[in-house]
């Protein structure tokens, strides 16, 4: 009875489902019987990787794949090389063929014959009004010979990518995107000092995500970012390598995800009194993201605020309810410093690292004794994870919010270890007996 249901649906429908499957698994319906034979020739969808084949020929299974049926649309190609893969310089050929055929998504991870080598991608991608996602790993786009045209892009994702012969090309191609909502760069690791984007300008009146990360090049060349982004709403950023960096109209950012040094430690210059202008750059790009309402923070970036802070105040971050950082033993001040700079915090998720793998030069405190503003009028919630309560820290770090926190709710701890079983351990006793200025504050273990 089901087969036979399947059976009086129409092929449109049939294919629309396939198209949901990986190629390889649409192509095992056509043993089904001699409706499905051919079946899956139809579907507008070509999502292949080259180690489902035990052999080479993925070229003339793609190649015949694209003949039948030429004259029809493609809605989606994604084609993924792996690291093992012999040299094949026909991904740009197919690309031309799908972008012919209104492709309205495009994925494709090349591969690596060694490090200095890329598959660059045709200049017909550059004007296609079809394409509404396009993501690019491991390949090289070349510097457009006229204006980008994109006008259904809403969503790009470039990895591992080089970009050839203009050092603005970036600015070019999302010129050429009016509707770009999402935008992933992860920038190469350029042992090849091929990288040119020493310019990276991502100008958009239509972006709403944008996630760069830069972490390591081994040139010395100068390197710079520019964010003007009226409409986006989340950042993640994770640049150590630009010396300048410019963000501006952030006015609709409500979540910032910051994991950067400001290359002022590894590679770069230390932050000095005397160094106005990287404590310039530090301060424009805090004041630029001041709006944000949830923020997540690594501990290298909290340590170079730390440094920061000894210079000039933090600016104040009035819209933050939500912060999620990441800290050590030595930084349980620093801590405290930036919460002043949070009057208005509600929710506090912190990351407890008992190892420090940075030498202080500054005398390590002996108790926390300054209390931020939040705590006396908006925290309500604070969860501690990796907590581990036989250790010092984290037993500070509870007795100080317990004492501190006038309307805090609720206190989470994420054990790392087993050290509370139940109620009757010695330390859920010991917890019990913790000064708590909240009455009405819950203390909720998870183990």
């Amino acid at each position: 009875m089901n087969c036979d249901r399947i059976c009086e649906l129409p092929d449109s429908l049939l294919t629309q489902v396939l198209s949901y499957l990986p190629t390889i698994d649409s192509v095992k319906t056509s043993v089904l019987s001699k409706r499905w034979e051919f079946l899956w020739l139809r579907v507008p969808v070509l999502d292949l990787k080259v180690s489902d084949f035990p052999d080479e020929n993925y070229a003339s299974f793609i190649d015949n794949f694209l003949e039948f049926n030429r004259k029809s649309r493609m809605r989606k190609f994604k084609l993924k090389y792996d690291e093992y893969t012999y040299d094949d310089d026909r991904l740009a050929g197919w690309v031309v063929t799908t972008v012919d055929r209104g492709i309205q998504h495009l994925d494709a991870k090349g591969f690596e014959t060694n490090m200095c080598v890329r598959e660059f991608m045709p200049q017909n991608i550059y004007k296609c009004n079809t394409l509404v996602s396009l993501m690019l790993v491991t390949v090289g786009i070349e510097n457009p010979e006229f204006v980008v045209s994109l006008p259904s892009l809403k969503i790009m994702h470039l990895e591992d990518v080089w970009y050839y012969d203009d050092p603005l090309i970036m600015e070019k191609i999302i010129s050429g995107c009016p509707v770009l909502e999402d935008f992933v760069l992860i920038r190469p690791i350029d042992f090849c000092n091929l990288d040119v984007l020493q310019f990276l300008r991502v100008r958009s009146l239509s972006l709403r995500s944008f996630r760069l990360t830069f972490e390591y090049s081994v040139s010395c060349t100068y390197f710079s970012v520019e964010i003007d982004a009226p409409r986006l709403e989340y950042l993640n950023f994770n640049d150590d390598q630009s010396d300048t960096i410019v963000v501006k109209n952030m006015t609709s950012l409500s979540m910032i995800d910051i994991d950067s040094e400001f290359n002022v430690k590894f590679g770069g210059s230390r932050l000095e009194p005397g160094d106005l202008r990287k404590r310039d750059i530090i301060r424009d790009f805090l004041t630029a993201i001041s709006c944000v309402r949830h923020m997540i923070i690594s501990r290298r970036t909290l340590e170079v605020l730390d440094r920061y802070s000894k210079l000039v105040p933090i600016p104040k971050f009035d819209n933050l309810y939500r912060l999620q950082a990441a800290v050590s033993r030595s930084m349980l001040q620093l801590l405290l410093v930036f919460l002043e700079s949070c009057p208005n915090l509600e929710n506090l998720i912190l990351r407890v690292h008992l190892q420090d793998f940075t030498v202080s030069t500054e005398p390590e405190q002996d108790g926390l004794t300054y209390v931020p503003q939040c705590l006396l009028s908006s925290l309500e919630c604070v969860e501690i994870r990796e907590l581990i309560m036989g250790e010092e820290t984290g037993e500070k770090l509870v007795r100080y919010f317990l004492k501190n926190s006038v309307v805090l709710k609720k206190l989470i701890l994420r054990l790392e270890d087993s050290s509370i079983a139940n109620q009757d351990s010695d330390i859920f006793k010991e917890l019990s007996t913790f000064t708590k200025r909240s009455r009405s504050c819950e203390v909720i273990i998870i183990h």
